[in-house]
């Protein structure tokens, strides 16, 4: 296992690239093609024993959305993601549907407190965003990303067999962002899509990102332990 911890990282790195895919990018045709074949299922299917069971789930829902498309027009389709996808990073249609924005889920924390705190624990990472984005230090796909960053930083170091005091700062890292952050508030969020989504593809995946979170939280934790 020792030494397969570099593709676990890049394993991780993958699926949070995938979870920031699966909601940020515009549903179009090529997406339903690989709802339709059974593409997008497939690359999720290899974790489907992860977590409590939510995960699977969340893929069930997916499948399930799988056979409801297969003889709907493209452009029908299309339109129902591309309207539930705003509604769900917008924020509107229920009032527990918030944006993902840390700020706005994570108690006792205001908006400018919350963007402060994660650019000084981005620029303790040394891995501080594009300050000419324009997405928010604390929108869920900035916080993804961070997250893939270090995943990747993590597979680097330990396929250059770096001494382990230098791994673990990266592990320590990953550990408290998701403890502090991301994982204090985006079971929330994704409480609320799972329940006020109109389309069961985006209620899966709001089920599948939960659950990964989680789970990867009890990776990391183990890690720090040992």
């Amino acid at each position: 296992m020792k030494a397969n911890r570099y593709d676990i990282a890049a394993g991780r790195a993958a699926f949070y690239d995938f979870l920031i895919a699966g909601f940020e990018l515009l549903p179009d045709r090529e997406l339903l093609l690989r709802i339709r074949n059974g593409e997008f299922q497939l690359f999720l299917m290899g974790w489907r024993e992860l977590g409590d069971g939510s995960f699977r789930s969340g893929l069930d829902l997916i499948s399930s959305y799988q056979s409801t498309i297969l003889q709907r027009p493209d452009d029908e389709t299309v339109t129902e993601l591309s309207v539930d996808r705003t509604r769900i990073l917008r924020g509107t249609g229920h009032t527990e549907m918030k944006p993902p924005y840390e700020g706005l889920y994570k108690k006792g924390a205001g908006f400018g407190d919350s963007v402060l705190g994660l650019k000084r624990f981005y620029r303790k990472a040394g891995l501080l965003p594009d300050e000419t984005a324009s997405d928010s230090a604390d929108y869920l796909f900035v916080e993804l990303d961070f997250m893939k960053q270090l995943c990747l930083r993590e597979e680097s170091l330990r396929r250059e067999e770096k001494d382990e005091d230098t791994i673990a700062k990266t592990v320590a890292l990953e550990e408290e962002f998701l403890r502090l952050h991301l994982g204090d508030w985006v079971g929330e969020f994704c409480n609320a899509v799972e329940k006020h989504a109109s389309t069961n593809f985006y209620k899966g995946l709001a089920l599948i990102l939960d659950a990964y979170i989680r789970a990867d939280k009890k990776w990391l934790q183990s890690l720090a332990r040992r």
